[in-house]
This record gives C-alpha cells, sequence and structure tokens, in this order.
C-alpha cells in the first residue's frame, strides 16, 4: 500500500509539474504577443531583445530553449520584407527554403542570441507541414497551439533531440477577433517557444518523484516514432511492477504519458519487516512503531515534495505577474507621450495654418484697400483716366483671395464641386498643349493612357487644376530639364491594399504623374499635405497645392499618395472612384453674351445678412429691370414670401442669423408657393444646404465670390426655365 501510494503520488507531481509549467510558458508568450500587438508588429530586434531580458529569461525559465516572433505575409512579399528586417535590425535576412506556398512565415528573431536560435533566422515554418498545422490551429483558434514532435531547425550539432514547438497568435488591432473570418484577415503572426525535449523534462521534474516514478512521454499514441522524452535509469534504482498510462492535452497535441514504477534502495519493500513480524511476536510492537515512523516520514517527504512545488509555481507567477506589470507601465507611458506628441503637432499645424493666412490675407487686402484709397483720391481730384489701371488690381488681389479661400476649402473638403462622369484620358490629352507651354521646352511630357480606362464621377475643373499644379511641381523640381510621365490606369485594391492606402476596397482610377526630379526625403514626404508647407524659396509658393489636391481627392471619394526617391524622382498618384455609368458628353464653354433685362413686374427676393452683398445683387437687380425685395434674416424673408407679393425668384444666403438658415428658409417657402425658384448663393457648400445629397427641382447654387454677369446669366436661366 506504502508503495503504492508513493509511486501514484509521484506521478501526480510529475503531471502537475508539466501542466504548471506549461501554463506559465504560455502566458510569457501571451505577453511577448502582448508587445507585438501594442505596436502594430513594428517591434526592433533591439525592443525585443531588452523584452527579453527584462523578464530574466534564462534564470526563471528553464529548458525553454528560445523565444521568437515569426510574421505571416503573401510570399510575392519576400524580397521587400528582407529589406524591412534590416531596417529592424536583423542584417543578412534572407527566407529559406524556396516553397510554392501563398503564405510564408520567416523567423525574423529568436532569442537569446546564441548559436542555436540563429541558426532558426529566416527559416520559413510555411514550408514544413507540420509546422504549418500548429500556425494554421493557432491563427484560426486564437489559443496557443503545440506541434507535433519535431527536429527543430536549432539542432546544429551532434547531440540532437527531439523537439515541439509552441505558437501564440498575434492579431492587428490586440484582441482577439470574435469570428474565423476576421481573425485570418487580421492575422499579422506570432510568438513561438522552442523546447528540447530531453533538456525541458529533466530542468522541470524534480528529481525526487523520478526516484518513485520513472516516465516516457509521446506526442500522440506510443511508439519510437512519437517518443518526446524517457527518463534515465539510475544505476542504484530497481524497476517495480506498478505501472500507470494516462494523457495530457497541452496547446492542441494529445500526449501520452507511462509511468514505471521505481524502487531505491532507501524506499525498499516492506517484505522483510512483514516477515519478521509474522516470525517474532516479542518483536510486534518494536515492528509496529518501526513501521509508523517509516509512514511517518513518508508523509513527510510528501508534504515536503507539495510544499516545495508551491513555492515553485508562486514564485513564477509572481515573477511573470511584475514582468506583466513592467510591461503594462511601459505602454500607459508610451501611450501618453504619443498623446503629448500628437497634441504638439495639432498646436503646430494650427499656428502654421492662421501664420500663412494672415501673411497671405493681408498682402491680398493691402492691395484692395490701397486700389480704392487711390481711386478715391483720383476722382476727387478728377483724374478718371487712372482709375481703371487700380479697378484692374483691386479685381486681380480679389480673384486671388477666392482662389485661396477656394485652396482652402478644398484642402478642409468643403469646397462646392460639380462632378460629371469623366473620360480622364481625353481630359489629359486636351490639356497637353497647356501643360507643355507652362513647363518649358526643356521638360519632356509624355502621356501613357490605358486602353479602356474606366470613367471617373469627378469636378473637370478641379481635375485639371490638380493635374496642372502636379505638372509645376514637377518643373519646380526638375532646374535643369527633364521628362514628366503622365499615367493613367484602372486599379483594383483588395482589402489589404485598402488598408495599406487609408482607403476603402474597390475599383479606382488612377492618375499618376512622375518626374525624374530631384526627389523627396521621407521627411518631406510625410509633409508634403500639410497646409502652407513648402520647401520652395519665400515667395515661389504657398503651399497650399498639394494640400487642396489631397482636399479634392478626398472629397470626392478617393485618395492621394506620393512616392519618392531622392536623386531619382518623385511619383503622385490620384485614386478616384470608377464610375458605373456612361462617359457625359462634353459641354462647350459658354459664350459671354450681355446681360438679359428683366420682364415686366419680375420681381426678385434676396436674402442675406451681409449688408454689401445686398447692396451689390440689388444694384444689379435694378440695372437689369428687376423690382428687388430685400431681408436680413430668414424670419424677414419669411414674412415676405406668406405675404401676396409676387416673387418669381428667391435668392439666399445658405448662412443667416436667427435660427433660420436658407436651405429652411426655402422649405418653409415651398410649403405656400410649390414651385418657387431658389437660387442659393454661399461661400462654401454647408452641410444644411444638401438634405439627402441632392438639390430639389428648381434649386440651385452658386459659390462666393461670383462675376455680376454670371449671377445676371443665372437668374435669367431660373426665371424662364
Amino acid at each position: 500500500m506504502r508503495d503504492r501510494l508513493v509511486f501514484l503520488h509521484a506521478t501526480e507531481i510529475e503531471l502537475r509539474t508539466v501542466e504548471d509549467q506549461f501554463r506559465t510558458y504560455t502566458a510569457l508568450l501571451r505577453g511577448a504577443a502582448g508587445l507585438f500587438a501594442a505596436n502594430d508588429d513594428a517591434v526592433t530586434l533591439a525592443e525585443f531583445r531588452a523584452y527579453v531580458e527584462r523578464i530574466e529569461f534564462q534564470s526563471l525559465y528553464p529548458g525553454f530553449l528560445g523565444i521568437g516572433f515569426t510574421p505571416t505575409m503573401p510570399a510575392a512579399e519576400r524580397e521587400r520584407f528582407a529589406a524591412r528586417a534590416e531596417a529592424l535590425g536583423v542584417p543578412g535576412f534572407r527566407v529559406r527554403p524556396a516553397t510554392d506556398n501563398p503564405l510564408i512565415s520567416p523567423v525574423l528573431f529568436a532569442e537569446p542570441p546564441n548559436p542555436r536560435n540563429q541558426a532558426a533566422i529566416g527559416y520559413d515554418v510555411m514550408s514544413d507541414p507540420v509546422r504549418r498545422d500548429m500556425v494554421e490551429r493557432a491563427r484560426d483558434t486564437g489559443l496557443p497551439a503545440a506541434s507535433a514532435r519535431i527536429q527543430l531547425v536549432q539542432e546544429i550539432d551532434a547531440n540532437k533531440q527531439a523537439g515541439f514547438l509552441v505558437a501564440m497568435p498575434i492579431y492587428a488591432g490586440g484582441p482577439v477577433p470574435p469570428d474565423l473570418d476576421e481573425r485570418r484577415r487580421r492575422f499579422l503572426g506570432f510568438i513561438f517557444g522552442a523546447f528540447r525535449a530531453d533538456d525541458l523534462f529533466n530542468s522541470i521534474v524534480a528529481a525526487e518523484a523520478e526516484e518513485d516514478a520513472a516516465f516516457a512521454i509521446y506526442d500522440g499514441l506510443p511508439s519510437e516514432a512519437t517518443l518526446l522524452h524517457r527518463s534515465a535509469r539510475g544505476s542504484s534504482a530497481a524497476a517495480g511492477r506498478l505501472t500507470r498510462e494516462t494523457t495530457l492535452e497541452l496547446g492542441g497535441r494529445i500526449w501520452t504519458v507511462r509511468f514505471e514504477q521505481r524502487v531505491s534502495p532507501r524506499r525498499g519493500s516492506a517484505l522483510l519487516e512483514v516477515g519478521l513480524v509474522c516470525g517474532g511476536g516479542l518483536l510486534a510492537t518494536a515492528l509496529l512503531g518501526f513501521a509508523a515512523f517509516r509512514q511517518r516520514r513518508t508523509q513527510d517527504e510528501i508534504r515536503r515534495l507539495n510544499a516545495s512545488l508551491e513555492a515553485r509555481v508562486e514564485e513564477r507567477t509572481r515573477a511573470l505577474r511584475d514582468a506583466a506589470d513592467r510591461l503594462r507601465q511601459a505602454g500607459e507611458d508610451r501611450a501618453r507621450m504619443e498623446e503629448v506628441l500628437r497634441q504638439s503637432q495639432k498646436m503646430e499645424a494650427v499656428g502654421q495654418l492662421t501664420g500663412g493666412l494672415a501673411h497671405d490675407f493681408n498682402n491680398l487686402l493691402a492691395g484692395i484697400s490701397g486700389s480704392l484709397e487711390l481711386i478715391e483720391a483720383r476722382i476727387g481730384q478728377g483724374r478718371s483716366k487712372d482709375v481703371a489701371k487700380y479697378i484692374v488690381a483691386a479685381q486681380g488681389a480679389s480673384k486671388r483671395a477666392a482662389a485661396l479661400t477656394h485652396r482652402l476649402l478644398a484642402f478642409s473638403r468643403r469646397q462646392t464641386l460639380a462632378p460629371r462622369a469623366l473620360d480622364t484620358n481625353r481630359l489629359v490629352e486636351g490639356m497637353l498643349d497647356l501643360i507643355q507651354r507652362t513647363v518649358g521646352p526643356a521638360i519632356d511630357v509624355q502621356h501613357v493612357g490605358a486602353d479602356d480606362l474606366w470613367p471617373a464621377l469627378v469636378d473637370p475643373s478641379q481635375l485639371e487644376n490638380s493635374l496642372l499644379n502636379l505638372c509645376i511641381n514637377a518643373r519646380d523640381a526638375m532646374p535643369d530639364g527633364g521628362r514628366i510621365v503622365i499615367e493613367t490606369g484602372n486599379r483594383w485594391l483588395d482589402r489589404r491594399q485598402a488598408e495599406a492606402q487609408d482607403m476603402p476596397e474597390g475599383q479606382y482610377l488612377s492618375l499618376c504623374v512622375t518626374d525624374t526630379g530631384s526627389g523627396m526625403p521621407p521627411e518631406v514626404v510625410a509633409r508634403a499635405f500639410d497646409p502652407f508647407f513648402t520647401t520652395k524659396p519665400m515667395g515661389a509658393g504657398t503651399g497650399l497645392g498639394l494640400s487642396m489636391i489631397y482636399g479634392f481627392a478626398k472629397q470626392s471619394g478617393g485618395q492621394v499618395r506620393i512616392t519618392s526617391e531622392v536623386g531619382v524622382g518623385t511619383t503622385v498618384c490620384l485614386y478616384l472612384p470608377r464610375h458605373r455609368g456612361a462617359v457625359d458628353a462634353e459641354v462647350p464653354d459658354p459664350e459671354r453674351r450681355p446681360m438679359a433685362h428683366a420682364g415686366a413686374g419680375e420681381t426678385v427676393l434676396v436674402v442675406d445678412d451681409e449688408p454689401t452683398v445686398r447692396m451689390l445683387v440689388t444694384d444689379v437687380l435694378s440695372d437689369l429691370g428687376y423690382t428687388a425685395v430685400e431681408a436680413a434674416d430668414g424670419a424677414g424673408g419669411l414674412r415676405v414670401l406668406q405675404s401676396d407679393a409676387r416673387i418669381d425668384l428667391l435668392v439666399t444666403d445658405v448662412g443667416l442669423p436667427g435660427g433660420m438658415n436658407g436651405r429652411q428658409l426655402a422649405d418653409a417657402a415651398r410649403v405656400g408657393r410649390p414651385g418657387l425658384k431658389v437660387l442659393f448663393i454661399t461661400g462654401y457648400a454647408e452641410t444644411a444646404l444638401l438634405g439627402n445629397g441632392q438639390l430639389e427641382p428648381g434649386m440651385a447654387v452658386m459659390t462666393k465670390p461670383f462675376a455680376v454677369d454670371a449671377l445676371a446669366s443665372r437668374i435669367r436661366e431660373m426665371i424662364v426655365s
């Protein structure tokens, strides 16, 4: 009975030790996976090595050969990833062996940096079916997964042992996604632990337990091919008659454990004692006392073993908890620093934006106000012939101010667009002469247009402005001449490509401008779309060109991206969503016609809170023969519209004081006047203007500032239509 209890207790200690160590090691792998998930797998070798050193890997985790990181990617990215590995601190990185698999998982990091672990760097885990099964189980379940029995790549000398791997999956964003498709889509790679079976079990299983129970561990059903580890038989221990077989489920694998009793000299059989008791009644009391003493000694030994095991488990748990606390504190410190940096960058951008606006608008206002003062002085002097040039100067400054405002609205994605289904190849062909004259004869301009190019729903004038701006930037990057290539193409972006470009997946038309100029360093590319940022000399550019292009592309549902290499050149690509309809017919530019006069009794209601705008519009209407009625806010305009007065057209600003904007005024007026025609005049396309994204029939919009003849033509068109 004593031998059976000792044997069973020894087997339980060994089983509990293996299970507890596996939990401890998977917890360590989970902590390392958190490090990579928190940094979007951008951890460098130096950072990972520092992490391994901080957790005292070699002293606290005996039998653990190495811990490492393995990313997963399409096989097409093999060469590009080798360059990325160099940037992360792994020199001479090479993926091996060559396979036909669509996905690869090369070992990027393996620590600590001993010769065995270094032998695994670059090995493609997906090239081996056994290892690939482990990776796919970890990816699809979100749980740690153990491999079958393998020979590790780290076995580089003659002393080879059976081994196995344990993989802990890493997902973009951190937590394990809830469904299988999402787990596969966001899978980045895995943290792995490499184990040499003999080294592992010899270091974690107490020698005292092996004195009473030898064991053999198999990966699956017992055989020599599945044997992971077998206890070494000591010279002083003899085989007993007791055996036990059980299984362990670890990391998705079923291990079979066979135990055999060992009888050490200090725990010899009690048969001699039993014989002595039976043979001599005189020694019965002494023998019973001796047996009780042996029993107490065995119990004390069991208690000591239990206490020792619990102390080791508690010590390992405490060390892991301390490491997790340090990692969490480091993450919190980094988050605070990033927030401070973002706030600083935000304030710097606001200061740069307001400073640039003040500089440019002060220059323009100086031209306008100075011209008006000189006009007043010349009229007072009776020199009316000199007034014309000052009028031209004031109008020119006003147009430049309007252009600056439009660029700001484009950057903020609030400009008024007039999109049409467009053939971009035809637009580019029509601009080639203008572009060539603009960039000069020293630069060769080429157009490479894709056949069967998809249409795009886009504002043609804004696209032309964007293309011309890009070509001017390319010209400025080639002061000694060069080549500009304007290329169009059809692009289908899958989910991974779209996420890399910060765009929805789908079909896009691409318009790319490539130059052979000086190129830009990465820090300049990172700030290229910032408002008022420019590398040109003072007075050579406002720094709003690329900002305007970026805002226009985003407002059109697309994106713009820059790739550049110093000394080689720059490529800027506009991506616009594919339009499924047919291309619109070309609309000829309207000829300038004399302003049409009003019909008899035609009346226009003008609602605007700006007195100057109200005065200008009513003066134009009066010159053309219309009866003009004014209102300064929505409530005043509504009172006129609810009267019996004849109103042929409502001209209203969108932003009005008093709690009623222009769109609300128009909707309220149409309750009593269903056919009322409405012309909105606005500084930008406010959200309040468009209800469901479209204007209703009989409504139109003009953007301030506008030409007087354009206003007169639009009013006449709306009244007679």
